[in-house]
């Protein structure tokens, strides 16, 4: 480990952990790029996996935080926080979107109306081969509300068992969930639409999240994590063999196995950018712009659908200019969802979380200048 590194145990303690804005943001920009038609090495398939490892990460951190400080956790304020953070972007965007598809006489808007208000998307792309709609790629926010809903609970009756034995039932499960995904793919025959889109399928990811932020309480978890961060050019090593499994061209191996591993080797290049980020190759994580597109990754998500469909509408410009438009209108939606819809009920949210001690703060300092950072509560 480099001697100006600083130590894993020091920047888990910190409000807002560096680097994971700048991983938020590679993640989405995989997915617009993906459904522009541009095909980068980070593929839409690992920015979806990589949020689910980053959102149970995340939130598996923030409540073994608030436990430690408070001596529980409450369920009602979890709730509450989470449907401040998410619904108010998510309910604006299905009304503004399927009431567009309606007055156009779109005929699958019917079918997604009742799928997409009940975060059920992803079992109605699951049943139904993942059809193409306005609101399909709502698929992957079901299966974060999914485990927003059941894993708190999940967490409390874990807890109250140990911690140890909350790492053998999330390791247990992950793998569960690995053989049933390849049973279902390769066994019961339900396609990949079910194995791409099911909560039951896609729980590896979420639990592989919430496995490392139990692990990174343990020193000599902290110290293999900093080892394999050494050096700057660690991550290449990771992201080849995100390459490797990706270039694997066996069915059952892409809808079974790969998707805990992939999930795993994301894990690993999360904890190895959280460090790296400190230093100048991977400084860039933390960039305010980078940052600053990580905040929004949430309505970009929601609306880049809508902003690449409006491009696509700009007839007079040739195609690379359609896409780039696009990807610029999406970010306007996006911003325009963040600071006039969602930064009044993110100021609500704070009503209802544990107040943090006080603690040095990061670099982040340096990227919104005196402004004082959000705390992950803030944002999560």
């Amino acid at each position: 480990m480099a001697d100006n590194q600083p130590r894993l145990a020091h920047l888990l303690q910190q409000r807002q952990l560096p680097g994971l804005d700048g991983f938020r943001m590679v993640a989405v920009a995989s997915v617009v790029f993906y459904h522009a038609g541009i095909e980068v090495f980070f593929s839409a398939r690992h920015g979806v996996a990589g949020f689910f490892v980053l959102s149970g990460f995340l939130i598996t951190w923030l409540l073994i935080k608030e436990h430690a400080l408070t001596g529980r956790v409450s369920l009602r304020d979890f709730y509450l926080r989470r449907s401040l953070r998410i619904f108010p972007a998510y309910y604006v965007f299905v009304f503004v979107t399927l009431s567009w598809d309606f007055m156009r006489g779109d005929p699958h808007a019917k079918e997604v109306l009742w799928p997409s208000l009940t975060y059920l998307m992803n079992y109605y792309n699951a049943i139904e081969g993942h059809p193409s709609s306005s609101v399909a790629h709502l698929w992957s926010l079901a299966i974060e509300e999914q485990f927003y809903l059941l894993w708190p609970i999940l967490f409390i009756v874990l807890l109250r068992a140990g911690r140890a034995w909350a790492i053998k039932c999330l390791v247990v499960l992950a793998v569960l969930v690995m053989i049933w995904r390849s049973v279902v793919v390769s066994v019961l025959d339900w396609g990949n639409s079910w194995a791409y889109n099911a909560f039951d399928t896609r729980f590896d990811n979420l639990a592989i999240g919430c496995l490392m932020a139990f692990l990174l309480e343990r020193e000599r978890v902290q110290r293999v994590a900093e080892t394999v961060s050494s050096q700057p050019w660690m991550p290449l090593v990771t992201l080849a063999f995100l390459g490797l499994s990706r270039s694997v061209a066996n069915y059952h191996y892409e809808y079974g196995p790969a998707f805990t591993i992939d999930a795993i080797l994301l894990a690993v290049l999360l904890v190895q950018l959280i460090l790296l980020s400190q230093g100048k190759v991977f400084g860039w994580l933390n960039h305010r712009v980078v940052v600053y597109l990580g905040l929004l990754s949430y309505p970009i998500y929601l609306w880049h659908v809508r902003g690449l469909e409006a491009g696509l509408k700009l007839n007079m410009l040739p195609e690379a200019l359609q896409v780039v438009a696009g990807v610029a209108i999406g970010l306007m939606m996006a911003a325009a969802s963040y600071h006039l819809l969602e930064t009044p009920f993110l100021r609500l949210k704070r009503h209802y979380q544990h107040r943090d001690k006080p603690g040095p703060e990061i670099a982040t300092t340096k990227i919104l200048g005196n402004k004082a950072p959000e705390s992950a509560n803030d944002r999560y």
